[in-house]
C-alpha cells in the first residue's frame, strides 16, 4: 500500500510540475520577446536585481538554498523543500529574463518540481522516507517537463539519489513522463531537434573528439570555479545581499555595452546557430561564461544548465572549422558534456545527447563526455551531490 501511495503522489507531483512548467515556459517566451522588442528594459537590470535580491533576502528562507538544497533533501531528508521556493524561483527567473540576466531555466524547473511535489506530499501526510523518494523523483519531473527529456531526468535522479536510487526508479519514471505529458497536452512545443547524420569516422576523429572533450571539461571547471569565487567575493565586498544583485545588474549592462546583447538571457540564438553548424566566434563561449557567472554569482536566480549548454555547444562549433569536423556534431556533443562534467553526472550527459539528437551521437558523446569529465575533475556544480 505504501508503494502504491508513493506512485500516486509521483503522478500528482509530475502533473503539478507539468502545470507550473507550462506556465513558466510561456512566461519565459513572453519575457524574452518583450526584452527584445523593448531594448530599453536592459537598462533597468540593476533595479530588477534589487527586487530579486530583496525578495530572496527578506522572504526567501530555506528557498535560498536553490537546486543544491533540493538535491540534498532527495539524498538525506531533514526538513523537506519549502513551499515558497516554487513561487520565488518562478517570479525571480522571469524578472531576470525580462531584464536580461544571463541565467537558465532547468535549475528553476528542478526547484519548482521539488517544491510543489514535497508540498503535496506534506499535505498528504506521507512519511519522511516517502517524501525523500518523491523529492528525488521530482528531479526527473523537472527535466521531463521543462526540457522534454524524461529519460535524462530519470538517469539524473538515479545518479544523485545514490542511497535509494532503485526505490526512486519507478516514481521517477512516473513523475518524468507525467510532467512531460502535461506540458505536451497543454500544447507547448519545444521545437524540433535535428537528427544528426552518421559520423564520417576517420582515424583522426576520436582524437579530435577527445580534444573537444578536454576543452569543454576545462570550461566547465572554469565556470564552477569562477562562480564559487564570485559568490564568496561578493559576500565579502557587499554584506547586504540585495546590493550584490544591483552590482551584478550594473556589471552586466556595462559588459553589454562593450560586446553586445547576444549573451543576455537564455542566448538561444547562439545555441541554435551552433547546433545548426553556423558560424560561431571563439570568444562566444567565454563571454557567455562571464555573463552567466556575473548573473548567478551576484544573486540572480534561474539555472546553470542551459548556459552550460550554450558554452559547450558554441565551443564545439567554434573549433570545428579548424579541426575539419562537422560543427553540428561537436556542438551537439559539447553542450551536454559541459553540463555533465560541471555537475559530475557523466552518464546523464550521454543519455541527454542521445535523447536530443539520436543514437548516432552515442559514441561521439561518450568520447567527448569521458574526456570532459577527466578534464573537469570534481568541480561540484551542485555541492550537495
Amino acid at each position: 500500500m505504501s508503494r502504491v501511495r508513493v506512485w500516486l503522489f509521483a503522478a500528482i507531483g509530475g502533473a503539478l510540475t507539468g502545470l507550473i512548467s507550462f506556465a513558466f515556459l510561456r512566461g519565459l517566451d513572453w519575457a524574452t520577446r518583450t526584452r527584445i522588442a523593448h531594448g530599453w528594459l536592459v537598462w533597468l537590470l540593476p533595479v530588477a536585481g534589487l527586487a530579486v535580491g530583496g525578495a530572496y533576502h527578506y522572504w526567501g528562507g530555506r528557498a535560498k538554498g536553490g537546486t543544491p538544497a533540493v538535491i540534498e533533501q532527495s539524498h538525506t531528508f531533514t526538513h523537506g523543500v519549502t513551499s515558497r521556493m516554487a513561487p520565488l524561483i518562478f517570479a525571480g527567473s522571469l524578472v531576470g529574463h525580462l531584464f536580461g540576466a544571463s541565467v537558465g531555466r532547468e535549475g528553476a524547473a528542478l526547484q519548482m518540481a521539488g517544491s510543489v511535489t514535497d508540498t503535496a506530499s506534506r499535505l498528504g501526510k506521507l512519511r519522511p522516507d516517502e517524501r525523500r523518494t518523491l523529492i528525488a523523483a521530482s528531479l526527473a519531473a523537472g527535466w521531463g517537463a521543462v526540457f522534454a527529456v524524461p529519460i535524462t531526468g530519470i538517469v539524473f535522479t538515479l545518479q544523485v539519489a545514490k542511497s535509494h536510487r532503485w526505490r526512486a526508479l519507478v516514481p521517477a519514471v512516473i513523475a518524468a513522463f507525467s510532467g512531460k505529458w502535461v506540458v505536451d497536452l497543454l500544447g507547448y512545443h519545444m521545437g524540433d531537434r535535428p537528427k544528426l547524420p552518421r559520423s564520417d569516422w576517420t582515424i583522426g576523429l576520436p582524437f579530435k573528439l577527445a580534444l573537444v572533450g578536454i576543452g569543454v571539461g576545462l570550461l566547465g571547471r572554469l565556470f564552477v570555479t569562477l562562480l564559487k569565487r564570485t559568490k564568496r567575493r561578493m559576500a565579502h565586498v557587499m554584506h547586504w545581499p540585495p546590493g550584490r544583485t544591483v552590482i551584478g545588474g550594473g556589471a552586466t549592462v556595462a559588459l553589454m555595452l562593450l560586446v553586445g546583447r547576444d549573451y543576455l538571457g537564455l542566448s538561444t540564438a547562439l545555441y541554435s546557430d551552433a547546433i545548426a553548424g553556423g558560424h560561431i566566434d571563439w570568444w562566444d563561449p567565454l563571454l557567455k561564461l562571464v555573463f552567466t557567472v556575473i548573473a548567478l554569482g551576484t544573486g540572480f536566480v534561474g539555472g546553470e544548465v542551459l548556459p552550460l549548454f550554450v558554452i559547450g555547444s558554441t565551443f564545439g562549433a567554434a573549433v570545428a572549422p579548424g579541426m575539419n569536423v562537422n560543427g553540428s556534431l561537436l556542438a551537439a556533443t559539447g553542450a551536454p558534456a559541459a553540463f555533465a562534467s560541471a555537475a559530475s553526472v557523466m552518464l546523464t550527459g550521454f543519455v541527454l545527447t542521445v535523447e536530443q539528437f539520436g543514437w548516432r551521437t552515442l559514441i561521439p558523446a561518450i568520447i567527448v563526455g569521458l574526456f570532459a569529465r577527466l578534464a573537469a575533475g570534481r568541480p561540484g556544480l551542485y555541492m550537495a551531490h
